[in-house]
């Protein structure tokens, strides 16, 4: 893949992990031009689903796809990087090369000047019972560079869920064979976990709902590790782009994948 030259680099790291994604997703598609039609059916897609504000940039990658704009989908600019925000394209890229991008971006950002002291972020969510009694059922924590865990309670009290967590949570469960535990387990792999995250750069854990908070660290009994961060980051989660990973990927109000939607819409 080609890096942005000096004097080139997009101001932010989201702007050049979504570059170097769109540079990659390019060379696939100048090698297999069918999956020009997989990018047309992805918008179709966001159509149903996604805000009419942002149909004017859906119809303008149709065209560029249809005349093989490529240039102006590479375009480093505020035009580009606007266009790229609404783009289908990343979703062509498998799911290890997309992880590859993102740990790229990040050393490529990072030698561009000092760290931030809260650098690696760690997307949090979790499904619980009710709104008025919130005991956990699963949880999930995405790391922007890769790292991932997941874990769901084998012993939650069914009864104690509400009508929409029987119907659309409960069915989700499962998915991930040995991922399923009692409370006191899950609680000491998830400790495990975080203390087994290095501490430079400092990690921090984002959570765009409170309750999500609460539930982990009561969960581990107390406060996060010592040398975490914790950021409710709730105004910085675009929701457009919420709903255009999880229309692409689906599985909403699963912990994981919710989590890795939130990490996909951060700004």
């Amino acid at each position: 893949m080609t890096r942005p030259g000096k004097g080139e680099n997009p101001v932010n790291k989201q702007d050049l992990q979504s570059l170097l994604m769109h540079q990659e997703a390019v060379r696939m598609v100048r090698a297999d031009p069918s999956l020009e039609a997989r990018a047309l059916e992805i918008l179709e897609r966001w159509d149903t689903v996604a805000s009419i504000r942002s149909k004017p940039l859906r119809d303008e990658w149709r065209r560029i796809i249809a005349e093989r704009d490529w240039k102006l989908a590479l375009e480093e600019s505020d035009r580009g990087q606007h266009l790229r925000q609404a783009s289908p394209m990343t979703t062509l890229l498998p799911e290890q090369v997309r992880l590859d991008i993102i740990k790229s971006a990040r050393a490529i950002h990072e030698s561009k000047g000092p760290r931030s002291p809260w650098k690696t972020r760690y997307f949090i969510d979790t499904e619980f019972t009710d709104f008025t009694d919130s005991r956990l059922i699963s949880i999930a924590i995405v790391s922007e560079d890769g790292r991932e865990f997941y874990g769901e309670r084998s012993d939650f009290e069914r009864p104690l869920c509400s009508d929409f967590v029987r119907d659309i949570v409960l069915p989700q469960l499962g998915q991930f064979p040995g991922r399923s535990m009692p409370l006191k387990e899950l609680r000491d792999e998830l400790l495990a976990w975080l203390l087994a995250i290095p501490l430079k750069p400092k990690p921090v854990l984002c959570y765009d709902s409170d309750c999500d908070y609460e539930l982990v660290t009561h969960l581990l009994g107390g406060p996060l590790p010592r040398g975490w961060r914790h950021e409710n980051v709730f105004l910085k989660i675009d929701a457009e782009r919420v709903a255009q990973y999880i229309a692409v990927h689906g599985g909403e109000h699963h912990a994981l994948h919710d989590a890795r939607a939130n990490a996909f819409a951060f700004m």
